[in-house]
Parts: C-alpha cells; structure tokens; sequence
C-alpha cells in the first residue's frame, strides 16, 4: 500500500528495513536473541532515517513508524531490557519528526496469519496464531496512547484492482483536518 500510495501522490518513499536483521532468523526458530534483534533494529531504524531526512523531502509515504518498534521489545524483552531499549529508543529517535497522519490497516488475526504463511519466509514458517493474537493486542494498547490522528482502515475494503478508486479514497482522507483520536474507515464505493 505504501508504495502505492508513493507512486500516486508523488511522495518519498520509506519503507522499515528488516532482513538485514541477523538475529531475527533465530528469534523466530527458538526465541534465542530477542535482545539482539531490538538492538539491531533500533540500530538499523537509527541510521536509515538519519539518512532519509538529510534529504528534503515535501510528502512522504512510509510503512512504519519508528515507535512501533517499542511494541515488540516490550512484548519479547524481560523489563529490564525493554527500559534499556526504551531508552536507547528515546535517544536514537529524538530528531525524528512525528507523522502528520498514522494510517493503520486494520486485518484479522487470521487474515494475518494467513498472509504469513503465503509469503512463505522460511524464519515466520514456525510463527503461531497466539504470538499473532499477543501482538494484535499489544497494537491495540500502542494505538491508544498514540498522541497522533490516527484513521484505521478496513484492509479487506482495499481493493488494489480499483486504483483509481484507491486515488479518489484517499485523496478524499487526506484533505480531512483529522483530531488526535482514531477514525475507522472502509474504502468499498458506497
């Protein structure tokens, strides 16, 4: 979707780096390096974005936000590794502008799972339905302290074969003067 919306809106593309992640492999087989991976991605997030806004860029598209990262370290970690993650998080990330709008592409666990299982990566082949449903539910807690306009899309009211319709959807949202609270949307022509 971000890529999409990118090539349709004339915006910078960003888009979350992860296979370069050398621990995440064995995080997903045995559950071995959860630390490591944090770090790495903390790391890797650092230095990507460092780059991308030594350029100046007018509308950019991305398909994360740095802050979400904290959601897996808080669900993986022990706690006193999540605060230490947290904050080399608050330091790494300080310069980093917030969104001016969080789209979040709302699916079902079991959509979720089913799209795991098709990209066929061989490390999220052993990934198991309850893991998907802590996740789930470590979004939905992130998402409500989130001081961001934040508009939640029905994914399965995406229809990519319609992208012109696509265009007109979200040319529509982004005209909208959002508050700082969540707004669900669906995308079908109605």
């Amino acid at each position: 979707m971000s890529k999409f919306l990118a090539n349709k809106f004339s915006g910078s593309l960003l888009l979350e780096e992860f296979s370069e992640n050398k621990f995440l492999k064995a995080f997903y087989e045995k559950g071995a390096f959860a630390i490591h991976a944090e770090i790495q991605f903390l790391l890797d997030r650092s230095k990507q974005l460092t780059e991308f806004f030594e350029l100046n860029h007018q509308f950019i598209i991305s398909d994360y936000f740095p802050g979400k990262s904290l959601i897996f370290s808080e669900m993986n970690l022990n706690a006193l590794e999540f605060q230490m993650v947290k904050s080399l998080h608050q330091h790494l990330f300080v310069g980093v502008p917030k969104p001016e709008l969080l789209i979040f592409l709302d699916r079902s666990i079991e959509s979720l799972y089913q799209n795991i299982k098709l990209r066929n990566r061989p490390y999220e082949q052993n990934m198991d339905l309850e893991y998907l449903k802590k996740v789930h539910n470590s979004y939905e807690i992130w998402l409500a302290k989130l001081d961001l306009p934040i508009v939640r899309i029905d994914a399965d009211s995406i229809d990519l074969r319609s992208p012109q319709l696509l265009v007109e959807k979200f040319d529509q949202l982004f005209q909208l003067d959002f508050p700082k609270k969540q707004r669900k949307v669906r995308l079908v022509n109605t």
